[in-house]
């Protein structure tokens, strides 16, 4: 008997040696209970009760007649009445998850007081990350720098940028060395985004709509994929980190400058070593 038929049926709701019995009468066809015994591997003492709770669900019915046979249910039936009460479960999940939610917001609107948030899982931090991004409206502030919750492209930003939320971003000179990284920073460029670079970034932050701060605190960023994330709302903090940002914003090299000026080192390199070479 294969272990995999008996795990589907354990999902259904069935017990291990109801799955055992209904999988040996499938096989063997109309059968008596003692018949089943040795192919379903259940004890002859238990396999009276077992089919008679297989009988209670549906799964299989009786003959009657001086001895009595079982027949199993067709496993088409059996199985495509699971499957509509599933769906019926999703369903529900669903409906409830948009009430919970509704309910969740109307919590958060209706306070003022500070919120203050503390993410370790980085699952958990890059959700949160793109639910702030497509709850924003207005604009999203940006220290950009590692470590990095989510590895793949930024899709959520891409669609705020589409309907209008404004993306002002830093990134750190470090960071954008490599062609790879500045590509990323181009694509997001021509979407709109608003980019300026910094020889250093004090943290790895995010600002939405001025009302909610999301930052990373140094001191756990001990390795790339165990981090501590803070995240803050309605705080006089929030205002404090968006005049941080603006400050870093104003002193802050555009990104041509950036480029013009990496084009000027790698040249600078090329005739130190020219040098070396000829000394």
């Amino acid at each position: 008997m294969q272990s995999k038929y008996v795990n589907i049926l354990l999902q259904m709701g069935l017990s291990v040696n109801e799955a055992k019995v209904y999988l040996a009468l499938l096989e063997k066809g109309i059968s008596q209970v003692i018949e089943l015994v040795t192919p379903s591997e259940v004890p002859q003492q238990k396999i009276y009760s077992v089919m008679q709770k297989l009988l209670n669900k549906g799964l299989c019915s009786l003959i009657p007649g001086k001895v009595k046979k079982y027949k199993p249910e067709k496993p088409e039936t059996v199985i495509s009445e699971f499957i509509t009460d599933y769906e019926k479960q999703i369903t529900s999940a669903k409906n409830l998850i948009i009430e919970l939610e509704s309910q969740y917001q109307r919590g958060l609107n209706n306070t003022n007081i500070e919120h203050i948030e503390i993410i370790k899982n980085k699952r958990q931090i890059a959700e949160k990350m793109i639910y702030l991004e497509k709850k924003a409206r207005e604009e999203v502030l940006s220290f950009n720098k590692p470590p990095y919750a989510m590895t793949k492209r930024n899709v959520e930003e891409i669609k705020g940028l589409k309907r209008g939320v404004k993306y002002k971003s830093i990134y750190q000179t470090a960071d954008l060395k490599e062609v790879i990284g500045r590509s990323v920073v181009e694509m997001y460029m021509k979407g709109g985004e608003e980019v300026k670079v910094a020889s250093e970034l004090p943290i790895k932050m995010m600002i939405f709509d001025s009302k909610i701060a999301l930052f990373t605190l140094e001191e756990s960023v001990t390795q790339l994929n165990n981090f501590s994330t803070v995240v803050i709302r309605n705080s006089d903090l929030v205002k404090v980190l968006i005049e941080n940002f603006n400050t870093y914003w104003q002193n802050a090299m555009t990104y041509k400058e950036f480029i013009n000026k990496e084009k000027i080192s790698i040249q600078e390199f090329i005739e130190k070593d020219k040098v070396t070479r000829n000394e």
